[in-house]
This record gives structure tokens, C-alpha cells and sequence, in this order.
């Protein structure tokens, strides 16, 4: 049975409109995962076997910026977890979560809130923290940094976090990666994404990403304070996309 947090209890800390997002955007994003183009199916395997390693009983999991919590819905019935927790600033995309998690084997809430304001008011309260395909739109490295910490704060005592990024390549600069993959995403995305869809896309990647390099991201969790950093998985040829694991 899942819980729905009333969104006029928590005020949802952002200046975009969470509906606009969805109506616009979200057919692209669930192309993107049909097609596993950005390897969801296999960042979720991992994700399943670094869990059922960890935690042979219970533990309580954080999604951050959950969507639709398609992908770790699933993955998550492969596990020993007893609570989910997953929040998202779209009301519409955690409607379909809502149908997503309704039978689940486990306890699950969905909250309409932001991710700091999540983290803040929980602190330890998570064994494992998830977090994909959303800490680049952070755009520096010191509000990336304060975000690991805030993540850290709400992990337990032998707690994991979990972020799956896109990465700059060392030694170039964003604008010419952002001219890279425009190329490489045309050749490799286009289809099965329209071309209305596809200059949607990169308009949000050339304006809203702010990809760190991968030393940086892991310089990033050692900032905040987790004794191990470590990339898990890097999507083939480029690794545009790492899995990354902090621990506490």
C-alpha cells in the first residue's frame, strides 16, 4: 500500500513548473530507457547485486528524483528491501509511480518534495541512497559537493549511496562535448527519437547539464565526507554515463 505525501504540507522548492517538465520531456526520457540507450538495464543489475550483497535482510531505501520508478521498482523486487521511499518534484510522473509500486512487496511511500528538503529531515535514516541522472543539474562543484554531504547526513552508519552521472572527458571543455555528442547522439538516438525530440534533448543538455569528470565526481564524495568513492560501470564507448558508489 503506498502512502502519498500531501504536496501542500511541504512547500516544493523550485522555479520551474514540475507539470510543464513532464508534458514536455518525459516521452523522451522513457524512449531513452525503452531503448536502453543509456544502459539502464545494466546499471540495474548492478545496482541489484551490490544490494542483495549488502543487505541479506531488510533496509530502507531513498530515491531521489524517482520519476516514474519504473526501472528500480522492478529492480527492487530482486532484493531484500522492507521501505521505499521515492520523491519527485512531478505530480503526473509520481501518479504513475503510484501504479508502478501499487502491488510491491515492500512498504512504499511517494513524496511531492525536493531532494534537499528530503535529506535534511531525514537524517540517518536510509541504508541505501539512489540517485540518477540528476545531480549534473547542480552547477558547480560546491553545490555538488554540499548535495553529497546533505546524502551523507541521511545515510546510516553503513549506509551507500548510489549516482549514476554523465561525465566529462579530462582535459576537454563542456561546450566541445556538448558539439561531440550532439554528433554522436544524432548517429546513435535519431531514431528512435524524432527530430523534434532530439533538438529537445540537446537543447536541455547544452543548458541544464553540468557534467563533472569523473575524478571530479569522486573527489566530490570524498569532499563530503564518504570513506570510499568508486566507479562501478562506465556506458561503452566513451562512457558518457558512470555508476558511482560513495560509502559511508
Amino acid at each position: 500500500m503506498i502512502n502519498a505525501h500531501n504536496p501542500t504540507a511541504t512547500p516544493v522548492a523550485t522555479d520551474l513548473d514540475p507539470a510543464t517538465i513532464f508534458e514536455t520531456d518525459w516521452q523522451i526520457y522513457r524512449t531513452l530507457v525503452d531503448n536502453n540507450l543509456l544502459f539502464h538495464q545494466e546499471v540495474s543489475e548492478i545496482l541489484v547485486q551490490e544490494m542483495t550483497t549488502r543487505f541479506s535482510g531488510g533496509f530502507r531505501f531513498l530515491d531521489l528524483a524517482c520519476g516514474d520508478a519504473d526501472v528500480m521498482s522492478r529492480a527492487l523486487r530482486k532484493t531484500t528491501v522492507n521501505h521505499y521511499l521515492g520523491v519527485d518534484l512531478s505530480p503526473q510522473a509520481l501518479e504513475i509511480a503510484r501504479k508502478n509500486l501499487n502491488d510491491a512487496p515492500f512498504d512504499a511511500r511517494l513524496e511531492q518534495i525536493d531532494i534537499l528538503t528530503t535529506l535534511s529531515e531525514n537524517p540517518g535514516a536510509f541504508d541505501v541512497i539512489w540517485c540518477g541522472l540528476c545531480l549534473h543539474h547542480f552547477q558547480s562543484i560546491e553545490e555538488k559537493t554540499q548535495v553529497f554531504s546533505a546524502i551523507r547526513s541521511a545515510l546510516s552508519s553503513n549506509g551507500v549511496f548510489f549516482s549514476f552521472e554523465p561525465v566529462l572527458p579530462e582535459g576537454i571543455s563542456l561546450e566541445i562535448f556538448d558539439r561531440q555528442n550532439r554528433q554522436q547522439f544524432r548517429k546513435d538516438w535519431s531514431p528512435p527519437l524524432t527530430e523534434e525530440q532530439f533538438e529537445r534533448l540537446m537543447t536541455h543538455i547544452e543548458t541544464c547539464d553540468f557534467p563533472e569528470t569523473a575524478h571530479g565526481w569522486l573527489t566530490a564524495g570524498r569532499a563530503a565526507g564518504f570513506s570510499s568513492a568508486e566507479e562501478l560501470f562506465a556506458i561503452p564507448n566513451g562512457g558518457y554515463c558512470r555508476l558511482f558508489r560513495f560509502e559511508q
